[in-house]
């Protein structure tokens, strides 16, 4: 047997380096050529879009602003809610990254910062009553750290409201569209 019979041709990486290059120039081409027919497109759908609102904006009553101020209102406001529970999330992050140990910051301090000397933080220092409630609503508050109960409902609060925010408008876009 020979060894000339079973010898592998041997692998040209010019050829192949150069097939690669033609590669990325290709795709190099595709992708100027596909950015320029999406702003094509982008440019022209914006036009008509712009020029929709423009023919309706004018038939809109001061409801449809209030409500819309109201609802555009409300979604910034849970969106300030998210922000500040990752920003105390964060300020927790770097003073672990500092000391390597986790700062705690559970709902029971809000809860004594907010309802100190009032009658609901007597009942739950010292319940005479309802002790089986009293014991969840200690668990809770003492389990639930404050980014969460500010990012939870800040999300849902800001979802919803642009939810109902853009359900409403589009109704009254196609209501109005179809008055024309």
């Amino acid at each position: 047997m020979n060894m000339e019979d079973h010898q592998q041709p041997r692998f040209n990486h010019e050829e192949w380096m150069g097939r690669f290059f033609q590669f990325i120039e290709t795709v190099k081409l595709f992708s100027i050529e596909f950015a320029q027919a999406l702003k094509n497109l982008f440019q022209k759908g914006l036009l008509e879009a712009w020029k929709d609102f423009r023919s309706i904006a004018s038939k809109l009553s001061p409801v449809d602003f209030f409500f819309a101020g109201t609802m555009l209102s409300i979604g910034a406001f849970g969106t300030m809610i998210v922000l500040s529970g990752i920003g105390l999330l964060s300020y927790q992050s770097f003073l672990w990254l500092q000391s390597g140990v986790w700062t705690e910051y559970p709902m029971l301090t809000v809860f004594n910062f907010i309802f100190e000397n009032t009658p609901l933080h007597q009942w739950i220092i010292n319940p005479e009553s309802w002790v089986g409630m009293q014991k969840l609503f200690l668990w809770f508050l003492e389990t639930i750290p404050v980014s969460l109960a500010l990012m939870v409902p800040g999300i849902s609060l800001a979802i919803t409201a642009m939810s109902i925010f853009i359900a409403a408008m589009l109704f009254r876009f196609y209501q109005l569209k179809k008055m024309q």
